[in-house]
């Protein structure tokens, strides 16, 4: 889920925890909590701070120990206890409580979510996803815009118990639909290995992946219809380059991070391209989050880009850079 996201639903934790009277009898504790559903809902990912060391650092660590089952309990009790600090004579266990809680959410909706976290960790490091949410989903939001505009006219604990109601009944019919619907769809692609939903914005709507022996078949499935657009051959190309890519920092930190990529070979006069496509984000047949290799012709030189292209023309932008810079170690 996206930072907005979690930001309101902070704010929206700090509004339910209001029907609590303990808290909301108490300002100083009410200002507390408000502060700790905010930043706990937010805390997972402080991880961003790899950022610092680079997009390789970054691809490697994001989601992983921070939305961890160790980190969760400490993300509470850190924060809980600074806060705490500055709010000396409330209730630590209401303020450890809400903060906890803002955690867990923060750590379930990016599960529940095509990205997926870490969050066995330290049991296993496997991806886990239950594709029944977007990315940024408009009706969470829209309820606590709701919500929040009827603050000035009702209490505010009642309100946020009413409108989280509303988004587990919702969380609840999304999950049923999207597994009911890979149901159908694996009943009828007996073959499949794999059946991947990619949720859209709008309930009822997904892009699909489906994965056999031989190929990846890409399409979407709404009102009851599902069209598979076009489809992807498995056969790996030059599979020594591909090896040799998965080497190279970046790229490796980019696989490591995205169970969904997969190698693409094209040779071009500058040298060989080997793109590692996420292929859970398409639009038609781009894939604007990837990794790039370029090795020369005679295989001694490479460069390697790693990150999300917003359009063809950005694409064709770094595809440039990228022959440039193989031309100059030549």
């Amino acid at each position: 889920m996206d930072t907005g996201s979690h930001i309101m639903i902070g704010f929206g934790l700090g509004a339910l925890a209001q029907i609590d009277p303990v808290i909301s009898n108490n300002s100083a504790l009410s200002t507390a909590v408000l502060i700790g559903t905010v930043v706990g809902s937010n805390a997972p990912d402080f991880d961003f701070i790899y950022r610092l060391k680079g997009k390789s650092s970054y691809y490697r660590n994001h989601r992983g120990w921070s939305h961890s089952l160790p980190a969760i309990p400490i993300w509470g009790l850190l924060i809980a206890s600074l806060i705490h600090l500055f709010f000396l004579g409330t209730s630590f266990s209401h303020l450890l409580l809400w903060t906890l809680l803002a955690v867990i959410i923060h750590v379930l909706t990016d599960l529940f979510n095509v990205n997926g976290t870490q969050a066995l960790r330290p049991f296993t490091q496997k991806w886990l996803s239950l594709d029944f949410l977007p990315l940024i989903d408009p009706y969470i939001i829209m309820l606590h815009i709701l919500g929040f505009s009827l603050l000035p006219f009702f209490d505010t604990g009642r309100i946020f118990t009413f409108i989280y109601l509303a988004m587990v009944f919702y969380l609840i019919v999304r999950l049923i639909s999207t597994n009911f619907i890979k149901w159908k769809i694996t009943q009828h692609f007996q073959n499949a290995l794999l059946v991947k939903m990619i949720p859209k914005t709008s309930p009822f709507h997904w892009n699909i992946i489906i994965e056999t022996n031989q190929d990846f078949l890409f399409g979407s499935y709404s009102k009851g219809e599902l069209w598979i657009e076009h489809t992807f051959s498995k056969k790996i190309d030059y599979p020594r380059l591909v090896m040799e890519s998965r080497q190279n920092p970046q790229v490796e930190s980019f696989i490591r991070s995205n169970p969904f990529a997969y190698p693409f070979v094209q040779k071009r006069k500058n040298g060989y391209f080997i793109y590692w496509k996420d292929l859970r984000f398409r639009s038609k047949k781009f894939f604007p989050k990837l990794a790039i290799m370029l090795i020369s012709l005679d295989y001694q030189n490479q460069v390697s880009y790693t990150g999300k292209l917003t359009s063809i023309k950005h694409y064709k932008k770094v595809i440039k850079k990228l022959e440039t810079s193989i031309k100059l170690k030549s």
